[in-house]
């Protein structure tokens, strides 16, 4: 029977024969269905668009439809919350910010979820500066002779921003303290009534993002002081840094990327992260992200957790040296 005791070794061999690591990392096909893409903001601003220039090649990249699906509220943490009871299988995705992920931890001692816990980073999307606008009537057309104004008038003058905590609000004490200058803060429950403030004058200040500035500047109903960008925006060629300004320590800017829950398998997430990554490369949403004034950053899944841990030193440790509470 040699033939068989053959057969029956080379079988054994076979068993015995180690399962290639690819093997082990193999997952089912992905995806199978479309995919939720949660904004924690209302449609139509300035994070929803953002969302849909990515889902628009995201959706063709990966053969089915990533649907927006805006949950806006609490400041985005109602979204959060939507996105940390889906399951782990990678067809739920959020838009996460340095507000929502950075931020929120150092403000809000309790949250409806466990930022570590519940969530995982897939990419680092953009970057966005903020322009500082004053109203017209202001009488000062640079950052120099508005700090001037400001001291010579403390507690006269009024910043609007859009809620305690807010990008806009942190920007606007961090300025006061490194300027010694005094203002009132006013907040309100959106960009849209800051700005028709600051356009009335009921606020003579705020920050903004370009974007959103610039139907207001280009018809002379604000005025642009400074950008907190390493260089110009291409939006205001004519608007200089805060560093050109003389304040070159001074940075405000927010980001965005993609997160989805904590026990996606790894395959899954790098699979999104690569095809996003690849989707930031192309001319045409490059382009896309210009006209939004947000700067391109991809980049790999550690990164962006490294870059998560390290916002959220710096901003708690702004928000204590601010003295910025939510009442």
């Amino acid at each position: 029977m040699p033939g068989i005791r053959l057969f029956t070794g080379i079988w054994c061999l076979f068993l015995a024969a180690p399962i290639p690591d690819h093997a082990e990392a193999q997952i089912p096909s992905y995806p199978v269905r479309p995919i939720r893409f949660i904004v924690p903001t209302t449609p139509a601003g300035p994070t929803d668009t953002l969302a849909r220039a990515l889902s628009e090649p995201l959706s063709k990249a990966l053969g089915h439809q990533v649907v927006v699906d805006n949950r806006p509220g609490a400041g985005g943490r109602i979204g959060i919350g939507v996105a940390a009871k889906s399951a782990a299988d990678g067809y739920t995705i959020f838009m996460g910010s340095q507000g929502n992920l950075t931020v929120h931890p150092a403000l809000h001692h309790t949250l409806p979820y466990d930022l570590d816990q519940d969530f995982a980073p897939v990419v680092l999307l953009v970057r966005v500066r903020y322009l500082l606008l004053v109203n017209p009537r202001v009488p000062a057309s640079n950052l120099a002779d508005l700090l001037q104004l400001l001291r010579s008038r403390p507690g006269q003058f009024n910043f609007a921003s859009v809620g305690i905590g807010s990008t806009q609000h942190i920007g606007a004490e961090l300025l006061k303290k490194m300027t010694q200058v005094d203002f009132v803060s006013v907040q309100y429950k959106g960009s849209g009534p800051a700005l028709g403030a600051l356009v009335s004058g009921e606020v003579q200040l705020m920050f903004q993002s370009p974007v959103v500035g610039a139907p207001f500047v280009e018809t002379g109903r604000l005025r642009a002081i400074a950008i907190s960008a390493p260089r110009r925006s291409p939006l205001f060629p004519g608007v200089p840094t805060f560093e050109e300004s003389g304040l070159p320590d001074f940075e405000l800017s927010t980001w965005f990327g993609i997160m989805t829950r904590a026990g996606v398998p790894s395959a899954i997430v790098t699979r999104l992260n690569e095809e996003i990554n690849r989707i930031l490369r192309m001319d045409d949403v490059r382009a896309r992200l210009t006209t939004l004034d947000a700067e391109p950053a991809g980049g790999s899944v550690s990164e962006f957790s490294t870059h998560i841990r390290s916002e959220r030193v710096k901003w708690a440790r702004v928000i204590k040296e601010t003295g910025i509470v939510i009442d």
